[in-house]
């Protein structure tokens, strides 16, 4: 234990058990999504759901974990890389060191990627580039720019403008049932090299999800927001700003309650008036009001943390979080390590066998294995393993492990 608390010296620790805590809601959705990224065929659409069980566990991760523990893990990107950049003054160098390992990170991303088509790495990896351009933009400018990703305005301008000159066209790309056959055939029963292959196809078609989605527009706002929140050194002292913690969660409830209120009054008074909405309208009402709830609720789990961890009993339950955090890159990586062989046809093939329920029961299970993994593996390392790797591969130099 005295060479994990040597760490902690070093680190700020909320920041990792952040992570970790993310680390945890994604777990949670690919788990209960059994690794399968993307829409199923029509044929198997309710695959995950078997029972009434499974589909309260669905509803669940829809409304409370899915869409917002990544945007928790991309804020805390933002914020990482002004941590770096502060401990070397912004040097030119470090800017083009951190250059060279974000290339480090989109090949590892891709390896990833030729596994599971859900990776975040190599998005994360090519929107990394951002925060090199907007790392001496004036504070407020930040801001704005990072809330206005945040809640998605731009896609909401995409979708307004169909709404307004195309509401009767289906604003959803049509996908073709035989392709996501083929893929969902691929995955359940194809070879190894099926698998990959498949996956490298899709890799052409992930800047198109992230764009109609407006994901890659948040997952910026989410990198400038952490950017911002570091110049405001507001996890180095977040114990001194706990009423402006307090004032967060305020707004947050607020304004998801707001959120919920003008949706149901949206539709609902549509529908009660006989009003007939374009589908193009309902989708730019509808996205904006779940980009403003999942903005909020994510916000609102950060600052719930921070008030937890305060107190003597919390506090050592929340460290739990804290190894396993650390070596995020690791977890998430050994997170799909599990999933492809659990659910794809190279190890046991049970996609599409189970339901959420147990898919979920057994994320959990591989979690606390991570937990107690991290912790024993940092008693022993310096560095995560993929940590370890993409470091030595940064500074084109063995970093020592022990």
């Amino acid at each position: 234990m005295e060479k994990l608390a040597a760490l902690k010296k070093d680190r700020i620790e909320i920041v990792d058990i952040l992570r970790g805590f993310a680390l945890l809601g994604i777990i949670i959705v690919h788990f209960t999504e059994q690794y399968y990224a993307g829409q199923p065929p029509e044929a198997v659409k309710d695959f995950g759901t078997k029972n009434i069980a499974d589909n309260i566990v669905q509803g669940f991760s829809g409304l409370f974990v899915q869409g917002k523990f990544y945007m928790i893990f991309s804020f805390l990107f933002g914020l990482s890389f002004f941590i770096q950049m502060d401990k070397n003054n912004g040097s030119p160098t470090f800017l083009v060191r951190f250059a060279w390992r974000l290339v480090m990170l989109f090949a590892i991303g891709f390896l990833h990627q030729l596994h599971y088509r859900g990776d975040i790495l190599t998005i994360y990896a090519v929107l990394g580039f951002s925060l090199l351009l907007c790392y001496r933009l004036p504070d407020k400018a930040l801001l704005i720019i990072a809330l206005v990703l945040i809640f998605n305005i731009p896609s909401l301008g995409v979708r307004l403008y169909q709404a307004t000159f195309n509401g009767d066209a289906n604003p959803f790309p049509n996908n073709d049932q035989k392709e996501l056959q083929l893929y969902f055939d691929t995955v359940k029963s194809g070879s190894y090299v099926d698998i990959v292959k498949a996956d490298f196809y899709e890799f052409s078609s992930k800047p198109d999800f992230q764009i109609f989605s407006g994901r890659l527009y948040i997952t910026l706002g989410l990198f400038l927001l952490g950017l911002y929140s570091g110049r405001k050194n507001f996890f180095g002292n977040w114990e001194e700003q706990i009423p402006w913690v307090k004032k967060l969660c305020k707004i947050s409830l607020w304004t998801i309650l707001g959120t919920v209120i003008f949706t149901l009054a949206f539709f609902g008074g549509t529908q009660a008036a006989g009003f007939k909405i374009n589908a193009a309208t309902g989708w730019a009402v509808g996205g904006l009001a779940y980009d403003v709830f999942n903005a909020c609720l994510a916000a609102l789990y950060i600052m719930g943390i921070l008030l937890l961890f305060r107190k003597e009993k919390w506090k050592p339950r929340l460290m739990q979080f804290y190894a396993l955090g650390r070596m995020g890159l690791t977890t998430y990586l050994m997170q799909t390590l599990f999933g492809f062989f659990i659910y794809f046809s190279v190890g046991l093939g049970l996609l599409g066998v189970m339901g959420a329920l147990p898919c979920l029961l057994i994320g959990l299970a591989v979690y606390v294995f991570q937990i107690f993994f991290s912790k024993w593996w940092l008693e022993n390392f310096r560095f995560g393993p993929v940590e370890w790797l993409w470091r030595s591969l940064t500074y084109f130099k063995i970093q020592p492990m022990k």
